[in-house]
């Protein structure tokens, strides 16, 4: 009787054995910090893109490795520092705010969302290296972002570039992960409630302050005599960064200077005019020497459109002929 006592004792040990277990394998999920867009113009009318990497890395112990050789890892991201949902996010410079978003496709048509929240994650599957030996499996992932063009509304700060950022951390950085042993039968991202590590990174952008400028013809028409003055618009077109400050200059033609600027004709004939900022024609539109000023501007991000005021003082009348000058209107910012 002690006999069998002391053989199912071995026994009932023996079992215990069998069944015992490695310790847990693990996998975890890295980020490269910051993932930038780099510079960014608001008034191009371009979106812009920028692709980040993720490094995703399951280990194998011996035993799991027939037992369980793929591992299904959901990479779950929430809303970041700056936004109140995924769609969209938004970078942030104190109060000032940009739309942008991430996706889990260069066609950028899925926003990377958490299982956490209803959205898609991404997910991948990792195979075991080695049915005999186990091991570790890593795999580089790629996300994708972009910033929607036309977001004109956007503004730098102190007339200089200005960084916009968001953070993800925490639970809205979720990796959640499992082992299994069926590949055509995996598990869902949706099935998995426990949150196994995170993969903090930052997103960011410079916005910097830039300027178009345009501009149509003046036209004085026709004059038989030059015995009372002329008038004539044009008009400049700017669009500048949304805060940018700015200055328009005209130069003083091909035949002048800003104080006084000349037509001429084929023939070398001139006949002398003006261009002024306000319809008085008190102020001389120049470079800022000489008397003359420039206009002075702040950008909207929109277009903004400035008349230039021009005038043909009486004169002694020249030759007829066709008088024509060139000036060169140049933005500063």
């Amino acid at each position: 009787m002690k006999f069998w006592l002391l053989l199912l004792r071995i026994c009932v040990l023996a079992s215990a054995f069998a069944i015992a277990r490695p310790a847990a394998a693990q996998c975890s999920a890295t980020t490269a910090t910051p993932v930038s867009f780099g510079t960014v113009n608001t008034i191009s009318g371009s979106a812009s893109t920028v692709t980040g990497t993720i490094s995703v890395s399951c280990t194998w112990t011996v035993v799991q490795a027939t037992a369980t050789p793929y591992a299904l890892l959901c990479l779950n991201l929430g809303s970041g520092s700056a936004s109140t949902s995924s769609a969209p996010r938004s970078l942030a410079y104190g109060s000032n705010l940009m739309q942008y978003n991430l996706f889990t496709d260069s066609a950028h048509s899925i926003i990377w969302g958490s299982t956490l929240n209803g959205t898609t994650p991404i997910s991948v599957i990792l195979t075991v290296p080695s049915l005999v030996t186990g091991g570790t499996t890593t795999q580089n992932v790629s996300f994708y972002g972009q910033i929607p063009a036309n977001q004109t509304s956007v503004s730098t700060s102190g007339n200089a570039s200005t960084v916009y950022s968001e953070t993800f951390s925490g639970s809205n950085t979720a990796l959640r992960y499992t082992y299994f042993l069926i590949l055509t039968s995996a598990p869902s991202c949706a099935s998995l409630t426990t949150t196994n590590g995170s993969f903090a990174f930052t997103v960011n952008t410079t916005v910097t302050n830039n300027c178009n400028i345009s501009a149509t013809g003046m036209t004085f028409g026709a004059a038989g005599l030059l015995t009372s003055a002329l008038n004539a618009t044009a008009s400049i077109t700017t669009q500048c960064t949304n805060g940018d400050a700015y200055e328009v200059a005209l130069n003083g033609g091909l035949y002048g200077t800003v104080a006084g600027r000349n037509m001429q004709s084929s023939a070398g004939a001139k006949v002398s005019y003006q261009l002024y900022l306000n319809s008085g024609y008190t102020t001389a539109w120049g470079d800022g020497t000489n008397g003359t000023s420039m206009y002075q501007g702040t950008g909207t991000g929109g277009q903004n459109t400035v008349t230039v005021y021009g005038q043909v003082p009486a004169q002694t009348t020249p030759a007829p002929g066709n008088y024509s000058d060139t000036v060169t209107a140049t933005i500063s910012f």
